[in-house]
């Protein structure tokens, strides 16, 4: 656990912070924090088969998409090294090797268990202990709703960048904040504190700013190739809802019908490509 200066921003260390419950932004980068910042040596424990089953089928749509975002379709029949850096399940690979049937599929995660036993045969597991010093070096590391959980984003994209060969490639997807945050915090702040609790934790320790990631990509010394604003919710609404304590089915049924023509106002997920 890294000791960060609990008066500083950890991404920019801009000191103008403004905190509000168990969360604070950051005036200089954007950047929305769990703060203080916690102290927690290991992850929660969660039941792993009821948590990722519950995204299984979203899964698929999804990897589909970021596959073909950042692969090199022309490479389809090359034996690629690809890391999935956070795979937790370990579905990833099923997914990429479906489209990239000779690849390599590694996967790290911080929990080791978490990986299926129905999804081991398409993965080689480094252990979580053992990757800093894992000599592989990857064609492809995916990132896939990672970034926003990691103590330390900086440090965990240069430790990948020196995993990388010369020509490869780092894809990071990941949530930022977008309209719906200074909106409610400026006409209704109760609503914006409930939007907190339900989108920033310790398991979502950092939301997004546009700037606040491309300075954790530059102070990481890699460069961003390619990068795109979706309009995405890798959850239902009821999931949301729930999150932030609101659990009423009448506020569910109004929040399901009104999401759905707003949701591509909303642009909430990054994509992006690094290079070295």
């Amino acid at each position: 656990m890294k000791n960060f200066n609990k008066n500083q921003c950890k991404i920019c260390k801009s000191i103008d912070l403004v905190i509000v419950d168990h969360t604070a932004k950051c005036r200089s980068c954007g950047v929305l924090l769990y703060y203080p910042y916690p102290t927690q040596k290991k992850p929660p424990k969660v039941d792993f088969k009821l948590w990722y089953g519950q995204s299984f089928e979203k899964n698929i749509k999804n990897f589909t998409n970021i596959i073909l975002y950042a692969a090199d379709k022309s490479k389809v029949n090359k034996e690629l090294r690809v890391l999935d850096y956070g795979g937790a399940s370990g579905q990833f690979a099923l997914i990429f090797k479906s489209l990239f049937p000779v690849s390599k599929v590694y996967l790290v995660d911080i929990v080791d268990e978490s990986l299926f036993k129905e999804f081991r045969p398409m993965n080689k597991q480094i252990k979580f202990s053992n990757f800093e010093k894992d000599r592989t070096k990857f064609d492809l590391i995916f990132l896939n709703d990672v970034y926003e959980h990691v103590e330390d984003p900086i440090q965990l994209l240069s430790t990948l960048r020196k995993k990388l060969n010369p020509s490869g490639i780092i894809f990071v997807d990941t949530p930022k904040q977008f309209w719906i945050y200074p909106f409610f915090n400026t006409i209704f702040k109760p609503i914006y504190k409930k939007i907190l609790k339900g989108t920033v934790s310790k398991s979502h320790l950092q939301i997004w700013s546009n700037k606040s990631f491309e300075k954790s990509v530059k102070l990481s010394k890699l460069k961003i190739k390619r990068i795109d604003f979706l309009s995405e919710l890798t959850m239902d609404t009821d999931i949301y809802l729930k999150q932030m304590g609101l659990d009423f089915l009448l506020l569910k049924l109004l929040v399901r019908i009104i999401s759905q023509p707003l949701i591509f106002t909303f642009k909430n997920k990054i994509y992006a490509v690094l290079e070295k």
